[in-house]
Order: structure tokens, then C-alpha cells, then sequence
């Protein structure tokens, strides 16, 4: 006998859905400024969900279970200076990469992220930055894989990746200890 998850609301089987969520769980630091890192989830993160059990450790990648799926993915990365009330961040960026050969090559096309300019209304650089986005994709490769990549330019010299909100602000707001700032999923919603 096959094991299911029934939706209670909808009556909807489960069992065949693709989802995958991970997340930072342990703030990663000392990241050389202007150097594109992979954020390392698997040494550093928590994988919440992995439906079709797809994710590729080694490469911090999650393979797509479909070859013609179409995909929802939604990704946040909270970028953050060694000190966020004297440091500052000049420029940060986020970026889904895809690959279909373990990352020796990526594919040029599509990739997604967004990244920017931090200053305030006065010219100022900011201590933390947080990067987000949201795409729909449609797969057409059976091996192709995606990773999420950063980039930070600091006057420090060096920056890190946040696993909480709070650690965004510089100073403890418990209200915000616990929200995750750092992940991304993907749901296959056709």
C-alpha cells in the first residue's frame, strides 16, 4: 500500500507534487568583497522540503524532476557588512544560476536574480541589503540544475550572508529572530 498526503481541504492526492525549500540556518561570513560565492546551504542550511529528493549537495543545486515542468521559483538572500552600524555595502547582488553539467559551465540562458546600488536619501551606504525575487520557469533540459549565487562589494573588505532578519538591523529584535531571510523554493506548478 502506497503512502499519501491527502490536501484535507481539497481532497487533492499529494503524494506527486514537487516542491523544495531550503534555507540558511547558520550565518555565513568572511566572504571576500567582489567575488561571486554559491551559498553554501548544505554546510550551512536546512533543506525543508525535498518532495522528489533532488537535492544535489555537493553543487548546493537542486535538479528539476521534469524535463518540460513549469516552475515557480522564489528566492531571498539578505546580504550584510561585518558590522552593519559602521560598515557599509556599496553594491549587492543575487542570481539563480542553471547548469546541466554540475556547474563546470552554466547556461547562459535563462537566469534570473536582481541586485543594486545601496545608498539612502543622502548618499550614504547602508550596512545590509536584502535581495529578492520571484520567476517563472519553464524547464526544458531532464538534467538542468539551479544555485544561488551572491555578490557584495563592501568597504570592509569582506560580508555575509544572513540566516535571520534580525541580524539585518544590527541589533536584536526578537520579533524578527526567527524569520528565515536567507532561501529559496521551487514548486512545479505545471
Amino acid at each position: 500500500m502506497a503512502l499519501t498526503k491527502i490536501d484535507p481541504v481539497h481532497g487533492v492526492d499529494l503524494a506527486d507534487k514537487e516542491y523544495f525549500h531550503v534555507r540558511l540556518s547558520t550565518r555565513i561570513t568572511g566572504l571576500t568583497d567582489n567575488t561571486v560565492n554559491v551559498v553554501n546551504f548544505n554546510s550551512n542550511g536546512v533543506v525543508e522540503y525535498d518532495t522528489k529528493s533532488n537535492w544535489d549537495s555537493t553543487n548546493n543545486a537542486y535538479q528539476f524532476d521534469s524535463a518540460d515542468g513549469v516552475y515557480l521559483i522564489t528566492y531571498s538572500v539578505g546580504l550584510q557588512s561585518p558590522t552593519v552600524s559602521t560598515e557599509t555595502i556599496v553594491d549587492g547582488a543575487a542570481s539563480m544560476m542553471f547548469s546541466t553539467d554540475d556547474f563546470s559551465s552554466v547556461v547562459n540562458a535563462p537566469q534570473f536574480g536582481n541586485g543594486m546600488r545601496v545608498q539612502n536619501n543622502v548618499g550614504d551606504e547602508l550596512g545590509s541589503v536584502p535581495v529578492s525575487g520571484s520567476v517563472l520557469y519553464k524547464n526544458t533540459n531532464a538534467n538542468m540544475k539551479v544555485q544561488m549565487r551572491v555578490y557584495a562589494n563592501t568597504a570592509s573588505g569582506t560580508y555575509s550572508i544572513s540566516e535571520q532578519a534580525n541580524q539585518m538591523v544590527g541589533s536584536t529584535v526578537s520579533d524578527f529572530a526567527n524569520s528565515d531571510c536567507t532561501y529559496f523554493s521551487i514548486v512545479r506548478i505545471a
